[in-house]
């Protein structure tokens, strides 16, 4: 019992009057008695938490609970409940008709609230009230349900019995019924009421809002009164001359048949403002005019005073020693007005862009030993119809790189940590140069599993010496494991094809190169829009999983092409292939070409992990003819492949394969060798070869390079009709340069050497020219000749051959792939008694375009004989172009 009485003395404390609550003038008109408990045990221990619930309750409804000390003394528990006539004495004030009494049973976890509720000096029949609560922590609930309940008769003018919207035509009543707070069953609250009121009007969207309030049997009906906006019914443009209406009005957020907004009409002038300050117009001037045709109509008209168009003539610095202006207006994109300013747009003011060149000015002196130089705010200034921008620096001293220390934990050797540290081997301090370091010490602890690594750079300014101490605060953090690789996104490539590229195994280390490397290997497999293997916290520390996220694409394709040469006339090729057949990884491929000189069709099957194991298998299968001036050519035959990744992306690959050659409608003038080819009809062969390819991408490569090295073998132990030797190689390089551009330097190599007196066939000799050597020559139109008989000549080919390609590749469309080049070709094709002779070459220019068209990858060059000969054409033209199924 000393804990209920100090729980009933701390709650008369607190009492407070319910007019505090509820405001001025508000008188109740219920008391509520404490109820009698009945439990079977822990009596005190519910007695003070239901006079605390209700006490809480019946302050927050406008109730009055009277102490349960002042109800046992002027009436007591004994007779409960007690009868009307004997709870008069609890009335201390004319305002109160009601009581309400009742008791709460406990019956196991379960609480029963059973209440009467009495209209003392009225003559209506007692209320009787019933809840259940499932436990002690659904009291309050409960007994907020009850008072409700009790609310609902006696105080029906301080509860809000509906809340509705009246008065809208255009805008929906749940939009407006989500900016009110106030709800049906709670209390009337005038200052929450004004609250939505506001709240509405901030929609924009009216032109008044009224509360207004009816009293019913059950409380307060609430009724929002809106008078709506007119509605737009057009949007004018007057006065834009330098720039199209169509312009200005997607910048125009206000539209025909929407209810007017003031705000949004504001936020346009704003916009057109900007539109014609981006587009170098200054000082326009932009006013919106609002006309009302009827009440509930109106339209909008912006009236434009275009400023005039200024360009910046200068762009100036103070306060720079280290560097000129030269220099630094060099490290800007920002740049003055030049004679290509209509088509560079140099000259124009961008104010986002000139922010990030103050940045890169920042940068230049940072990354340069100045690393307390400071670039103010960029000042412009227009004198006439010129901006002038003027950039203030102050570059304070120059510090120079000090001691470098590596401390903290430490994984391998110190000396290779030092050796990756490149600030080390600068004479002046750069902030770039030590991010990079950062950069690099964190991958290499991540390399080794330490996937939460910290590097954490402390500098110490020496001013005396004016040189910056570093040390490298390692915190290796936890070894981390992989504990699962999740594939996601792939609807049609096989989860076996993307798990055997990655280089990373579950169980095993998180090794963030490998993850590295994993992208790449998938991205390079080209059955992917989309690849992203990015690593994912587990609820373990030292776990976590790599998710690889991909976005299919078609990897079906189909390319056609055509050209025109003397020798074939108009040529038609066309391929059909799959890279990714029944999403195993296998390729597919059906090709043909034919013209009215020649007809070749080859089909291929390449699987590139046989048996999930790394060795590649594949066939070919062809049937080649072609028509040439002294002979025609007919070739069947079929080639088996292996490759095997031998070191570093080094491939090593071997086949086997038998070609039946058929030469007829020979000339008898043609020359010897090509009559002796016409005994040469079965050639069997193998062939090994090594590769490594490190191109970003397959198609539209920007770095990487790609190298072969083959041999060919034919005859001896083979067997077939010809014998010789043939050795080949190429090799490509890609190098990123600026504006994203790309210089590709390609080189190849040939000689082929005949074993046996006439077993080398003319048509395994080399040529060149035509899109994939020498551009600006016909295909197979680079070659030694050799006269006939009647006085004319062969192309008979070469044992040896070499040629070139330089290429500068640049964008022109970069939103479509569109891309430009120019280019530089060489070389030439020798018989086995000619030198190499750099002297005789054959050269050749030009330009062309590449595109990754909606068909697929088009290319259209056209090639410039630099040096023609009697007979050759002064310029080529070749194109070719793919699409995708």
């Amino acid at each position: 019992m000393i804990f209920t009485a100090l729980v009933l003395v701390m709650m008369q404390g607190f009492l407070p009057l319910a007019g505090e609550v509820f405001g001025a003038g508000y008188e109740p008109n219920t008391v509520i008695v404490p109820p009698l408990i009945n439990a079977p045990s822990g009596v005190d221990q519910l007695l003070a938490l239901s006079d605390k619930t209700l006490l809480e309750v019946a302050q927050s409804k406008g109730l009055v609970m009277l102490p349960r000390e002042e109800v046992q003394q002027k009436i007591g528990y004994a007779q409960w409940p007690p009868k009307a006539e004997a709870l008069k004495p609890l009335i201390t004030s004319p305002a109160i008709n009601y009581v309400a009494v009742g008791s709460i049973t406990k019956l196991g976890e379960q609480l029963s609230l059973d209440f009467v509720l009495y209209d003392i000096f009225g003559n209506n029949p007692p209320k009787f009230y019933y809840q259940v609560s499932n436990n002690e922590t659904e009291l309050h609930k409960s007994m907020t349900q009850m008072v409700n309940d009790i609310l609902s008769h006696t105080g029906q003018y301080f509860l809000v019995q509906s809340i509705g919207v009246a008065g809208n035509a255009r805008i929906d009543s749940g939009a407006i019924m989500r900016q009110i707070k106030s709800q049906a069953g709670e209390r009337y609250a005038p200052e929450l009421l004004r609250a939505d009121l506001k709240n509405i009007f901030q929609m924009g969207y009216f032109d008044d809002v009224q509360i207004l309030v009816s009293d019913t049997e059950k409380g307060k009906e609430v009724i929002f009164q809106v008078t709506e906006k007119a509605v737009i019914g057009q949007v004018l443009i007057n006065g834009e001359k330098e720039l199209d209406e169509k312009d200005v009005k997607e910048v125009v957020s206000v539209a025909a048949n929407s209810i007017i907004n003031t705000k949004e009409v504001q936020a346009s002038v704003e916009n057109i403002r900007k539109l014609y300050k981006d587009k170098g117009f200054y000082r326009t001037n932009v006013a919106a005019k609002l006309n009302y045709p009827t009440p509930d109509k109106v339209n909008v008209t912006f009236d434009i005073e275009e400023g005039v168009k200024m360009y910046i003539k200068d762009i100036r610095f103070v306060g720079n020693k280290a560097f000129t202006a030269k220099e630094l207006r060099k490290e800007m994109t920002t740049s003055e007005k030049g004679l290509l300013s209509w088509f560079t747009d140099s000259g124009k003011l961008k104010r986002d862009l000139l922010e990030q060149d103050r940045s890169r000015l920042g940068s230049l002196y940072h990354n340069s030993g100045y690393i307390e130089a400071r670039i103010s705010e960029p000042e412009i200034t227009d004198e006439g119809d010129w901006l002038y921008v003027t950039f203030d620096i102050q570059e304070g001293d120059r510090y120079r790189v000090g001691t470098i220390e590596i401390e903290g934990d430490i994984v391998g050797d110190k000396n290779e940590l030092f050796s990756l540290i490149e600030l080390s081997k600068e004479k002046f301090f750069s902030r770039k140069i030590l991010r990079d370091d950062v950069l690099r010490l964190t991958d290499r602890y991540a390399e080794s599993g330490y996937a939460f690594a910290e590097v954490e750079p402390k500098l110490s300014k020496n001013e005396e010496d004016k040189r910056m101490d570093l040390s490298l605060k390692i915190a290796q953090g936890t070894l981390v494991h992989i504990n699962r690789i999740n594939i996601k996104g792939n609807s049609r490539t096989r989860d076996k094809v993307i798990r055997r590229e990655m280089q990373v195994k579950e169980g095993g280390l998180l090794d963030a190169s490998a993850v590295r490397k994993s992208s790449e290997r998938l991205q390079r497999l080209d059955f992917f829009e989309e690849v992203n293997v990015t690593p994912q916290p587990t609820v373990q520390e030292d776990l976590m999983d790599v998710v690889v996220d991909v976005k299919e694409k078609a990897t079906g394709t189909f390319s056609i092409g055509a050209g025109y040469s003397s020798v074939d006339n108009l040529m038609f090729m066309g391929e059909i292939s799959e890279n990714n057949f029944l999403g195993k990884g296998q390729r597919l491929s059906l090709q043909a070409n034919l013209s009215s000189r020649s007809n070749r069709y080859n089909f291929s099957f390449t699987e590139p992990h046989l048996n999930d194991t790394k060795l590649l298998f594949g066939y070919d299968i062809y049937n080649w003819s072609r028509k040439y001036d002294d002979y025609t050519k007919e070739s069947t035959g079929a080639a088996l492949r292996f490759a095997y990744p031998v070191w570093n992306k080094w491939t090593l690959g071997w086949g086997y394969g038998y070609d039946d050659t058929t030469l007829s409608d020979v000339s008898p003038y043609a020359s010897q060798i090509i009559l002796d080819s016409m005994h040469i009809e079965t050639t069997s062969f193998v062939r090994v070869g090594l590769s490594k390819d490190t191109r970003n991408k397959l198609a539209d490569a920007s770095k990487g390079w790609l190298t072969t090295y083959s041999i060919k073998q034919a005859g001896g132990p083979l067997g077939g009709d010809s014998a010789f030797t043939k050795y080949e190689a190429t090799s490509g390089w890609y190098y990123p340069l600026w504006w994203e551009t790309t210089f590709h330097l390609k080189g190849s190599i040939g000689y082929v050497v005949e074993n046996e007196e006439k077993k080398l066939p003319v048509y395994e000799k080399f040529y060149l020219g035509g899109l994939n050597t020498i551009r600006g020559f016909d295909s197979g139109k680079v070659s030694p000749l050799e006269s006939n008989a009647d006085g004319t000549y062969s192309r008979i080919g070469g044992e040896k051959m070499w040629y070139g390609n330089v290429e500068w590749i640049f964008p022109i469309v970069k939103e479509i792939g569109l891309k430009g080049l120019v280019f530089f070709d060489l070389g030439n094709v020798y018989t086995d008694s000619q030198t190499w002779d750099v002297a005789d070459l054959r050269y050749s220019t030009g330009l062309g375009f590449r595109w990754l068209s909606p068909m697929g990858p088009l290319r259209l060059e056209w090639g410039y004989n630099l040096d023609p000969k009697e007979g050759e054409k002064q310029g080529v033209w070749d194109f070719s172009i793919g699409g995708a199924f």
